[in-house]
């Protein structure tokens, strides 16, 4: 309920990224043609998500994951559209839901992992809506990519990894950490930290043997592509939109990328994430009373903190919102709280934190990287990022500003008339940003949906939900105020 409800209320009603338009193509593509792979007039080469391997076969490089979950949905969408356009805006609506579910159903793993470190019913709670309600989590759920399934996963495997009573808890958490690689191979930089984890040295060789089937089927993956296991298509791609000689990992990077991914205005994550503060007020007994948890986070938080400072792109692009690749380290942020035991300062911390993460979602963060791209004619992404006027709390309070006159009157939808093939708009840079339903309506697809032309099937379907919306909401606060009365 609460996941559907944080969905319900806050998705903005659109897919935001081209990653996840080209994996709903492909989903598309699977289901319409029978065919794995993308033929010539579908993605941009220089986004360097697309890789050619010698054999002239066009394929994206993403692990196949998410497109997997999106083949029901796009089949569903099929069912209730009457043509192809509907079905694909149909189908990247349905999809704008999703990630909320996925980010709801990592609070509740934080709250069952709370309950086994030895926290109370209410402070476990608590733990839960920090993490659900005030964390770079939740704004970024408004997004729509892959990274909070890797997230899901790596949870899942802690809190199975931390029920010792269970005989095979050890195996079975490194399996569900293999189904992780499915969706990202990063989803390996969690693998010391979770091994550490593990009680014995038979507990340890069962994790490793857990492990492996995610391991083959990423190799297998690679080799059905592009004829190797260990080319994952990155950077055949990133050559192809660069050059021969790109520079995809290097250490001199490590300073850089350490300091902008925790402090830089733009993408650090104390500032997207500012209730995490709150959590380092607390970190001094969470360590003294669960040393071995403490120990395996820090290993997971320095391990993903410090590959992806390597990375050219450590800051996942300016065109997406926060410091998106370092994800899966948030809710290990998040375990002191269970010590945060004045509850009065602690919900008014928390309705203050929630606050400033609702106005980080109410405008959609691409329209202030596409206004200085179009006055500067292109953008640094490093200069961007690092810039004290791009502290997003700041960035989105000016953006709102903007927008708000603008949904009195009338927006423009400049989306082709057709399925999906390139991130192009049928009008100017300068009339998207001015005048489109994407970049100036509200961001919640509640709002979004008012100014397009409503099909029967998707009135519907918007009624049904804001009425469930309305439903849900009221029994939650409910539930919520007898829990902590």
């Amino acid at each position: 309920m609460f996941g559907l409800i944080l969905s319900l209320l806050f998705s903005s009603g659109q897919v935001e990224n081209p990653d996840t338009h080209l994996r709903l193509t492909q989903a598309r593509i699977i289901l319409k043609d029978k065919k794995f792979g993308l033929p010539n007039d579908v993605g941009e080469i220089g986004h360097g998500n697309i890789a050619i391997n010698k054999h002239g076969n066009r394929y994206m490089v993403y692990n196949p994951g998410q497109t997997i979950i999106f083949i029901p949905l796009y089949y569903f969408a099929n069912l209730i559209s009457s043509n192809d356009v509907d079905a694909y805006y149909n189908a990247a609506f349905i999809v704008s839901f999703l990630n909320f579910i996925i980010h709801a159903l990592c609070a509740f793993f934080l709250f069952k992992i709370a309950l086994l470190l030895g926290a109370d019913y209410r402070q476990s709670l608590l733990v839960s809506l920090f993490f659900g309600l005030t964390s770079y989590s939740f704004v970024f759920a408004q997004s729509t990519y892959e990274h909070h399934f890797e997230m899901f996963f790596i949870l899942a495997s802690t809190f199975i990894s931390l029920k010792r009573n269970y005989r095979y808890s050890s195996f079975l958490s490194a399996l569900i950490l293999s189904f992780g690689l499915i969706f990202r191979s990063t989803s390996i930089i969690a693998f010391p930290g979770l091994l550490f984890l593990q009680k014995d040295t038979i507990s340890r060789m069962k994790f490793i043997f857990g492990i492996i089937p995610g391991i083959l089927f990423v190799l297998f993956y690679n080799y059905f592509r592009f004829g190797s296991f260990f080319e994952s298509g990155y950077s055949l791609a990133w050559s192809l939109a660069h050059s021969n000689n790109f520079d995809f990992w290097s250490l001199h990077r490590l300073p850089e990328g350490l300091f902008g991914l925790i402090f830089s205005p733009g993408k650090g994550i104390l500032f997207f994430s500012i209730s995490i503060l709150i959590s380092f007020y607390f970190i001094k007994p969470f360590w003294k009373n669960h040393r071995l948890i403490s120990v395996s986070a820090l290993i997971i938080v320095a391990s993903y903190l410090c590959v992806f400072s390597l990375n050219f792109a450590w800051h996942g692009s300016i065109w997406s919102f926060g410091p998106r690749y370092i994800l899966p380290i948030i809710p290990f942020l998040y375990f002191p709280i269970i010590y945060f035991y004045k509850q009065r300062v602690a919900y008014f911390l928390l309705f203050l934190t929630f606050l400033l993460q609702i106005e980080l979602l109410s405008v959609n963060y691409k329209r202030d990287v596409l206004k200085e791209y179009i006055a500067y004619k292109g953008l640094s992404d490093v200069s961007y990022v690092m810039s004290i006027d791009k502290e997003p709390h700041y960035v989105q309070a000016k953006q709102f500003a903007e927008i708000l006159p603008k949904n009195i009157g009338k927006l423009y939808n400049y989306f082709p008339n057709s399925p999906w093939k390139r991130e192009t708009r049928t009008a100017s840079n300068l009339d998207v940003l001015n005048s489109s339903i994407e970049k100036n309506s509200i961001n919640f697809w509640w709002i979004r949906n008012l100014h397009y032309k409503f099909t029967i099937v998707r009135l519907l379907i918007s009624f049904i939900f804001l009425i469930f919306t309305l439903f849900g909401s009221f029994l939650l606060f409910r539930y919520a105020k007898h829990l902590f009365r």
